[in-house]
């Protein structure tokens, strides 16, 4: 089941990078939980998810999320992600003007699966880094 569960993981990002919002419908539950890391003012579940994958893109038009690595026991698959882009768009949620800047955010995102279907996501992302990266705030040691 761990192998089934990661093919699920793996066609999820690769929606997610081509664009291809529909062929998620197939691959999560209607009971989709990701309130844990849902975007404040943007509705759960799927819906919500595609939303808040749409603001990323006018973020990033060029975003390209890189799965580095699966692990998978039981019904729980984890994947360590890096995420790239250019800033085009700016984010509205924290400020940032668009400014050109390049940006590579690492994530861990820990995902349940129930009969073949994606029933929760939990995500932790260097949200730091990127605004370091995106010049919204200093790195270390006013770097």
């Amino acid at each position: 089941m761990s192998e089934e569960n990661k093919d699920v993981v793996r066609r999820v990002e690769e929606a997610w990078n081509s664009g291809d919002l529909d062929a998620l419908d197939e691959l999560f539950a209607p009971e989709f939980d990701n309130s844990s890391t849902g975007v404040p003012g943007v509705p759960p579940g799927l819906e919500g998810a595609k939303t808040s994958h749409q603001m990323s893109m006018r973020s990033f038009p060029d975003r390209r999320v890189e799965v580095q690595d699966l692990i998978a026991e039981g019904d729980t698959v984890v994947a360590r992600c890096l995420m790239t882009g250019t800033n085009q768009g700016g984010l509205d949620w924290a400020g940032v003007p668009a400014n050109g800047k390049q940006a590579a955010m690492p994530w861990v995102s820990v995902y349940r699966l129930r009969d073949g279907k994606i029933v929760e996501h939990h995500a932790v992302m260097d949200l730091m880094l990127l605004m370091q990266q995106l010049g919204a705030m200093p790195g270390p040691a006013g770097t």
